[in-house]
């Protein structure tokens, strides 16, 4: 039988040091617990979803001083097998979320793209670090996934986004679409939680629809504001 159990925040913090150390830094295991990397830490957050595939994560960008803001992200693995399913969620989260951070702070173009306010792919406003696009799908296709790197979404759907930036300097912005036939799951989260406009928008927009299920996310810090 398949345990259906999540595993403990200290198991899926040991899976993100290994993921988190191909793309930078060196991180070790901390009281919380917490992964650190210099003042940069990383935990796991409380989640009120009910499956043990869903993950809570938050970047620390200074472990030292609370007062600083923090990148929340929520992910999902799709595996049976709660370590296969944690791996995949961690995976999907390192590759979109954890790297802009990251490119945040070293500054050297390499973990994801800059897009100033005004470029084709720019957020009006702000300066826009992003991150891969990444996801799966039931036919292998990775039409939504290139779309996202295509179509660059959260430019054209900047105004309504706006509405629900809650910080002045550091917002984190994660898009998500997934479907398959009539099934359709898109969300926008804005510094953790789910804004509706803007996952209203974004499900109104013309990605690819296929006929069985697939899914892709993408992550995107906003630094500002940025007036070029």
């Amino acid at each position: 039988m398949i345990e259906s159990q999540a595993l403990s925040a200290e198991r899926v913090l040991e899976i993100a040091a290994g993921m988190l150390g191909e793309v930078g830094g060196e991180w070790v295991m901390a009281d919380g617990p917490m992964l650190r990397s210099g003042s940069l830490g990383v935990r796991v957050l409380p989640t009120d979803v009910d499956d043990y595939r869903h993950i809570d994560l938050e970047i620390l960008l200074n472990a030292d001083r609370p007062d600083v803001p923090a990148i929340a992200d929520c992910t999902m693995g799709i595996a049976a097998e709660p370590e296969a399913a944690a791996r995949q969620a961690v995976r999907a989260w390192v590759d979109t979320c954890a790297v802009t951070a990251l490119e945040m702070v070293q500054q050297r173009g390499e973990l994801a793209n800059h897009f100033a306010s005004g470029a084709d792919g720019g957020f009006a406003g702000w300066h826009a670090i992003v991150g891969g696009a990444t996801g799966w799908s039931l036919d292998g296709s990775t039409g939504k996934q290139q779309w996202f790197a295509d179509a660059m979404p959260w430019s054209t759907l900047a105004p309504v986004i706006s509405t629900g930036l809650d910080r002045p300097y550091l917002n984190g912005l994660r898009m998500l679409v997934g479907q398959g036939g009539d099934f359709v799951e898109c969300e926008v989260r804005i510094n953790g939680r789910r804004h509706e406009p803007s996952t209203a928008a974004l499900a109104a927009l013309d990605w690819p629809r296929t006929e069985k299920f697939g899914l892709a996310r993408t992550f995107v810090l906003l630094v500002g504001p940025d007036d070029h």
